[in-house]
């Protein structure tokens, strides 16, 4: 008789879940909810879709009165209130061993078992009070920052508040490269992202953005030029899954996120795809393109990027392989 084989079993990184945003509105991460018509994402969804590391972000958004806000003309005392009450969250989860934040490289050994392995995202920088205050924050454990979300920061113009990377900007982009925070730069303005390259010389990523090209050129993703950019300073490209980040004017489809994956590929290199899936990040699963809705349906997602042609290195890459070597690159000793 044959022995039956187990099958194969492929780890994933997600370059950007809104874990602690979807907390602060009720979402109970530990239940095993399949409502796709509000959330997808929990623990066991993305144990199930083997996600087992993810940056997950503090999230804060200018002029909301939500818990995740901070007013505009905000000198970054209630931004940073905002991102604090996240950031004790994700230690409350790791205190339980719920999820377990990544700090340093060794916390990358045998990431794929255990809890799931985390990495503090800041998505908008304007939490942090000054350069120096970017300290504090690593010590905290965040290891990503993006400058801005859509709405611009004191720091830099965000994709739907053009500007530049302003002067106290460049100051803490330095600051972020003498302590070791990693740059994202989904959200920037393109006058921004050329700040932002002609400012620092290390790795630079985009956690959850999509090509310019295929979406009607929209300053929330990235021309030709940015994606060569972020490939010569060994970055990746996050595939962001909300499906009107992948087709205009109809519901997206599993072949939208392919053609997604394969023109980044073709334009920076199988080294530059990777996982932004921003799953619930504003949108809900029923939002997503038709065939990979929530973490648990990222095989069908594999099984389309092999037959449109992915080598089996460029699979692994795109699934868990690209962040690491990101990761591992920018993470202290």
């Amino acid at each position: 008789m044959t022995p039956r084989m187990s099958p194969s079993i492929t780890p994933r990184i997600d370059g950007h879940l809104d874990l602690a945003y979807l907390a602060l509105q009720g979402v109970d991460l530990e239940s095993s909810s399949t409502d796709r018509g509000r959330f997808g994402v929990n623990f066991p969804a993305l144990q199930q879709g083997q996600v087992r590391l993810a940056c997950a972000t503090l999230f804060t958004q200018l002029g909301s009165e939500d818990p995740w806000g901070y007013p505009v003309n905000d000198d970054g005392t209630q931004a940073a209130r905002a991102a604090r009450l996240q950031l004790r969250i994700y230690q409350g989860l790791e205190a339980r061993g719920v999820v377990r934040i990544v700090r340093n490289r060794s916390d990358l050994a045998e990431w794929s078992s255990g809890p799931l392995r985390i990495v503090l995202l800041m998505e908008g920088a304007d939490p942090i009070q000054s350069p120096q205050d970017a300290a504090w924050w690593f010590e905290q454990g965040v290891r990503m920052v993006g400058l801005t979300w859509a709405l611009g920061s004191r720091w830099a113009g965000g994709n739907g508040a053009d500007g530049p990377l302003t002067s106290a900007g460049r100051d803490l982009v330095q600051a972020f490269d003498a302590i070791g925070i990693l740059h994202d730069a989904s959200h920037l303005s393109r006058n921004a992202f050329d700040g932002l390259m002609q400012t620092t010389e290390r790795c630079v990523v985009a956690s959850h953005s999509n090509s310019a090209t295929l979406t009607g050129d929209l300053p929330r993703h990235l021309t030709d030029s940015q994606l060569k950019s972020i490939a010569q300073r060994n970055g990746v490209a996050g595939l962001n899954l909300c499906g009107a980040f992948l087709a205009q004017g109809r519901p997206a489809t599993l072949a939208d996120a392919v053609a997604h994956v394969l023109h980044v590929r073709s334009i920076a290199g199988p080294h530059a795809i990777a996982m932004g899936s921003d799953f619930d990040g504003g949108f809900t699963p029923l939002e997503c393109p038709i065939g990979i809705q929530r973490p648990e349906e990222w095989p069908s997602l594999d099984a389309a990027l092999t037959a449109a042609g992915l080598s089996e290195p460029e699979l692994a890459g795109f699934q868990c392989a690209n962040w690491l070597r990101v990761l591992r690159s920018a993470l202290p000793a």
